[in-house]
C-alpha cells in the first residue's frame, strides 16, 4: 500500500493518517509541551533566559548557585577606594564608612614622606571628614630595628594616650629605597557604645637609614561614631604611595 501526502491538503492528510497536532504533530507555532528527550547540546544559536535557569532575581551581583537560586555576591573582602598621592598634604577618605561593614582593611603602599624622620598620623573624623578630632587619642607599639651597619637587632617599646593623632610610625625616612608600607584594622567605627580602635603593622625606614618592623594598636577614647579617616605625616606633605581601603563582609 503506498500512501501519497497531498502536499495543498496537509490538514487532511494529517486527519486520514489519525495524527492530531500538538500530540502526535508539533504544530509549527505550538508550544513544544510535549517533546521529550531533547540535547541542550543541540543548541546553536540564541540565549536562554535567565528566568528559565533558575529562581531569584539576575542581575549583575548575584550569581546561580548549585541549588538553581540566584543569590547574592558575598566577597570576604571588598574593595571601596584607593587614593594616590603626589605630594598631598593628607589623604582623606570620606563617605566610606556605613553600617554595610563592622571591620575595614586598610592598605598602604610605599607611603613616602616628602619631610625626612617625619611621623605618620591617622585621625578619626564624625562629620565625614569635614573636621578630624584632635584629642583622646591613645596607642602603644612594639618596635624592632636593624641597623644599617651591623647586625644588631634593638627593640623598643611605645605607650601615650591624651594625644592629638594616632602615631602610626615614628621618624620615617624619605628617599631610602622604600617608604612606609603595612596594614591596619579599623573595628567598629560606627558603634556608639564602643571606643573605635585600630590594630596595625609597618614596616619601612628610619631617618637613620635602619629597617623598621612596628606593630601597633590604637583607639579613640571617646564613644561615638566616627564615619571618616585621614592619613598625614607630622609636618612635610605626603610625597608618593598609594591607600586602599576594604571592607570586610560581616557574617
Amino acid at each position: 500500500m503506498t500512501i501519497r501526502l497531498n502536499p495543498a491538503d496537509l490538514s487532511q492528510t494529517r486527519s486520514d493518517l489519525g495524527l492530531t497536532i500538538g500530540t502526535d504533530v508539533l504544530a509549527p507555532n505550538g508550544s513544544g509541551a510535549n517533546l521529550t528527550a531533547l540535547n541542550a547540546s543541540n543548541l546553536g544559536s540564541g540565549t536562554v533566559p535567565t528566568a528559565r535557569l533558575g529562581s531569584g532575581t539576575a542581575s549583575g551581583t548575584t550569581f546561580l548557585a548549585g541549588d538553581q537560586t540566584y543569590k547574592t555576591v558575598a566577597a570576604g573582602l571588598n574593595h571601596l577606594s584607593t587614593a594616590t598621592a603626589s605630594s598631598s598634604a593628607s589623604l582623606d577618605f570620606t563617605s566610606l564608612i556605613t553600617s554595610t561593614y563592622d571591620v575595614y582593611f586598610i592598605v598602604l603602599d610605599e607611603i613616602m614622606p616628602a619631610t625626612n624622620a617625619a611621623d605618620l598620623y591617622l585621625l578619626l573624623s564624625g562629620d565625614n571628614g569635614s573636621s578630624f578630632s584632635s584629642s583622646n587619642y591613645a596607642y602603644v607599639t612594639d618596635t624592632l630595628t636593624k641597623h644599617n651597619h651591623g647586625d644588631s637587632v634593638s627593640r623598643s617599646s611605645t605607650s601615650a594616650r591624651g594625644l592629638a593623632q594616632i602615631q602610626l610610625m615614628n621618624s620615617a625616612a624619605t628617599n631610602q629605597g622604600a617608604g612606609v608600607s603595612g596594614q591596619i584594622y579599623l573595628f567598629s567605627p560606627l558603634n556608639t557604645s564602643l571606643q573605635p580602635s585600630l590594630r596595625w603593622s609597618f614596616i619601612g625606614n628610619d631617618n637613620g637609614v635602619n629597617l623598621k618592623v612596628l606593630d601597633g594598636a590604637g583607639k579613640e577614647e571617646t564613644s561615638s561614631a566616627r564615619d571618616a579617616f585621614q592619613i598625614k605625616f607630622s609636618s612635610g606633605n605626603i610625597a608618593s604611595g598609594t591607600v586602599r581601603v576594604y571592607g570586610i563582609a560581616n557574617g
